[in-house]
């Protein structure tokens, strides 16, 4: 069952290799991203009642958005990538963006957040870093996705979206379990030190050569010992799973999706492993027909 997901694998890295590369315009993509940053700003902008700086960036990203239109023009690079990454991009920038601030303008007053006159805006606050570096790698991701590896059907490369999503929304729920302070609005100390982080490496993971599988079925599929051994395990899991339940439903989801991201970094190493001394093997064998061949 390993040999035939490994060459199932190395099946879908030839064919991912064997495909002509379409050239991205890293110039275009960039006042694309800059666009995408100037609509993640606005939502922060609206959302501490900052509507002139929200509605300002709003404008200042067309700007951007035409320029990343000229420029792939000028450079005749227009490419499916660029295309559907500008999409995500226009999305953020001129559909939500637009929408939140016209939410919170029709928001009562006494909702809004109470921002001292002599505090920093909302948009220098730590974790809009994190938010607007988190955000960007999900577009790039989608777009990739979109361009690259939609007819892929064993596996997926780099985290998908929903996957980090999910991830990232359970680990809040895990946090607020272990920390409620999150309901009065303040971190903890470990909120404080783990959550920016973590939302960073999940951004990194979904734009990574990681590979994650799709169709999760055929790794269920054992010979008869592994799979009576894996059930048996699968009874104490379950075990653990009731207790965790009958306490929270917040402390089980977390591990389950933590599990999932740790499944694929775990599989890509493997067979980063196994390839390797075949690799090695087909090289030696490859010098010594030379030699051979060479001497005679």
């Amino acid at each position: 069952m390993k040999e035939l997901l490994s060459s199932k694998k190395k099946r879908a890295k030839i064919e991912l290799k064997g495909r002509k590369a379409t050239p991205v315009n890293v110039l275009a993509s960039l006042f694309t991203t800059i666009s995408l940053y100037l609509g993640i700003a606005s939502i922060f902008a609206s959302i501490g009642s900052e509507f002139d700086k929200a509605s300002y960036l709003i404008l200042l990203a067309i700007l951007f958005d035409a320029l990343d239109g000229t420029v792939a023009k000028l450079t005749n690079s227009v490419s499916e990538f660029g295309k559907q990454y500008d999409s995500l991009s226009d999305l953020v920038a001129f559909g939500v963006a637009p929408g939140v601030l016209v939410f919170m303008l029709y928001l009562p007053e006494e909702f809004h957040l109470n921002i001292s006159p002599r505090a920093e805006s909302i948009i220098g606050k730590s974790g809009s870093y994190m938010s607007i570096i988190y955000i960007i790698c999900a577009a790039l991701r989608l777009a990739r996705f979109n361009t690259y590896e939609a007819e892929f059907r064993d596996s997926f490369r780099g985290l998908p979206s929903p996957a980090a999503g999910g991830t990232l929304a359970s680990f809040v729920l895990f946090l607020d379990y272990f920390e409620p302070r999150l309901e009065a609005h303040q971190l903890g100390p470990l909120a404080y030190y783990a959550l920016a982080p973590f939302a960073v490496v999940l951004a990194l993971l979904m734009v990574s050569s990681v590979r994650y599988p799709k169709d999760k079925l055929k790794y269920f599929i054992f010979s008869p010992k592994p799979a009576f051994i894996t059930l048996a395990i699968t009874a104490f899991v379950l075990a653990i799973i009731h207790y965790a339940i009958t306490t929270s439903l917040s402390i089980v989801l977390f591990p389950l999706m933590l599990t999932y991201v740790g499944f694929g970094i775990g599989d890509t190493f493997y067979l980063y492993l196994s390839s390797n001394p075949t690799k090695k093997g087909s090289q030696e064998q490859a010098n010594l027909n030379s030699f051979m061949s060479s001497s005679k």
